[in-house]
Order: structure tokens, then sequence, then C-alpha cells
């Protein structure tokens, strides 16, 4: 039986959170949700668009550099150790088995850890609202983290986000000697553009390193 979501403050190694470390399943399942326009140009044209979120997986080394991005623009990294299934633009339109609770999510980020180039040191688990919507906007949705088991190790509801979060960094994995240490930042970027927010990413990560002796 799939393991429950844990507390929101996680942070422990894959093992120790009772997750195989061979493949991980970054995910995201919400339903479709219509944006009308408000005000003046209501009055002029019907906005059909709705609510597109995107997930993205960013690889750093142990510098904190930006090494790949996997995401809608580019489905796979180099290693083709980290693969994006495909890119949904509404929360529908992959057919009925990829509807909002239904067997298939909308979008998933496949990763086989032991295939991940050595010289990766972080990975960052980001989501963005691709036209500028808040990702609590949606109607029911939210962001989950399994392995191949089906046991998730988190899960992020849109709802509860904060009204104005366009761009999430969702989670952080770090390779430790013979493991993944996984955090739940949960932490909502500036950025509003996947490949920004890769950028500020990096940023907060090379915040956090140690500083080296005799400096």
């Amino acid at each position: 039986m799939p393991t429950a979501a844990p507390s929101p403050l996680l942070s422990d190694s894959l093992r120790g959170l009772g997750l195989d470390t061979g493949t991980l399943f970054f995910a995201l399942n919400y339903e479709f949700t219509k944006i009308e326009p408000k005000g003046f140009l209501k009055r002029f044209k019907k906005d059909k668009s709705a609510v597109d979120i995107d997930l993205a997986c960013v690889l750093y080394d142990d510098n904190c550099i930006i090494s790949d991005i996997v995401w809608f623009k580019q489905l796979r990294d180099k290693a083709e150790s980290v693969k994006h299934q495909g890119d949904s633009l509404n929360g529908k339109d992959r057919g009925e088995q990829a509807m909002y609770l239904a067997p298939l999510d909308q979008e998933q980020i496949r990763l086989e850890l032991e295939e991940i180039p050595l010289h990766i040191t972080h990975i960052a688990l980001i989501a963005n609202s691709y036209h500028g919507h808040s990702l609590s906007r949606v109607k029911k949705g939210e962001i989950h983290l399994s392995d191949d088991e089906g046991n998730r190790c988190f899960e992020v509801n849109l709802k509860q986000l904060p009204r104005d979060c366009k761009t999430l960094w969702v989670a952080h994995l770090r390779r430790s000697v013979d493991d993944w240490h996984l955090t739940l930042q949960n932490l909502p970027l500036s950025a509003e553009d996947l490949s920004k927010a890769a950028q500020e990413v990096a940023h907060e990560l090379a915040r956090a390193l140690p500083i080296p002796q005799g400096i």
C-alpha cells in the first residue's frame, strides 16, 4: 500500500523516508480551470484561456551552476536520466486518462537517480503558471513526488498556496554519499518563468553553501 504524505516540514534522506531510491516521479494533477477576463476587457472579447501549470527539474553542479533543465522546452537531460512525459496546456488536453483524479497525471517528470551524472549535486523541482495566473486559482489540484512503488513522500495542495504565488520551488534533492536528501521547500519565487526561476534557485542554493575555511 502507498504510504501517506508526511508533514510539510519534511526533510530527510530518501531511504529515511522509506522510498525506493531508484526512480522518482515528480507529478502534477489539477482540474481544468477556465479564466474569464475581468472589467473593461470582458465587454469586448471572450477570453478562453485556462490555467496552465508547468513542471521543471533543474540540475545543478556542486557550485550551484545550472547544468541542465528538463521542462516543456526540453523533455530530457543530456544523460537521459530525467525525462518529461509531455506537456499539458490546460489540465484536460491529454485525454480522459489524464484528467483530474484519473489514473494518469497531466504532467510527470521521471527521475532515474542512479543514472544522473555524478557531477550533478542538486536538483530543484519547480512548478510555474505559464500564463501568470496564481497557482491557487485552480479549482482543485496537487503536486506530488512518489517512487516506483507508488509511495508518496509529499503532496502540495495548490489551493493552499499564497494568492500571489505564480512560481513555486517545490522541493530540493541534494546528493549525499550513498543516497539523496530531500527537502520540501514550498517556497514562492519572484520569477514568472521557468528559466528565470532556475537562476533564482541557483542563487538561493549558493547562499546556503558552507563558507570555505580560511576565508
